[in-house]
């Protein structure tokens, strides 16, 4: 039983074909040619390992922030303005990142009291508050969640791309942090 190669005869009428429509005959031009296809995959692979390694160092930034943000919480406890922990922990936030758009920033922070009970407080953007919080417990957990909506690097906009795509991801981090 023969098996035909049908990719490399399709391969070999479409290198003869421009060939010919460009006006090469054997071997000349070739290399160009070779060149000018694999440009654009080598130019993806290039984008592709540059917009996963700013996500990855935005991740890593996140991450740091939130650690920061968590034991500053968990050791200042009783001592907020205002008594409010969340609305610390959203200033503490965008000060650790001023060159993050706070808008697109959300938290969840749970708070152990001093039974031991823990209350879930959630908000986003510059409106994460919890003043009606509860009495934190002395070395009982503080978890924080934070959550940032991330855009990627933007997509060439082509005519054979989409030029609606959406390239926004979301970047999550939690820590926890015991009361002091």
């Amino acid at each position: 039983m023969k098996i035909k190669n049908v990719l490399r005869r399709n391969g070999n009428w479409l290198v003869r074909c421009t060939k010919r429509a460009f006006g090469r005959r054997g071997e000349e031009g070739s290399a160009l040619l070779e060149f000018a296809l694999t440009l654009p995959m080598l130019f993806g692979l290039i984008y592709l390992g540059a917009s996963l390694t700013l996500g990855m160092y935005n991740l890593q930034q996140l991450g740091n922030a939130t650690s920061a943000t968590a034991m500053a919480v968990g050791s200042d406890a009783g001592l907020f303005p205002n008594s409010d922990p969340c609305a610390y922990a959203e200033s503490t936030m965008v000060a650790s990142l001023p060159s993050w758009k706070a808008a697109n920033f959300s938290y969840v922070m749970w708070i152990s009291n001093t039974s031991g009970t823990q209350v879930k407080y959630t908000g986003s953007g510059t409106t994460f508050s919890c003043s009606t919080a509860v009495t934190m417990g002395p070395n009982y957990p503080v978890t924080l969640t934070v959550s940032y909506t991330y855009s990627w690097l933007g997509i060439p906009v082509l005519p054979f791309f989409n030029t609606g795509q959406n390239t926004a991801g979301t970047l999550a981090s939690s820590q926890s942090a015991i009361q002091m």
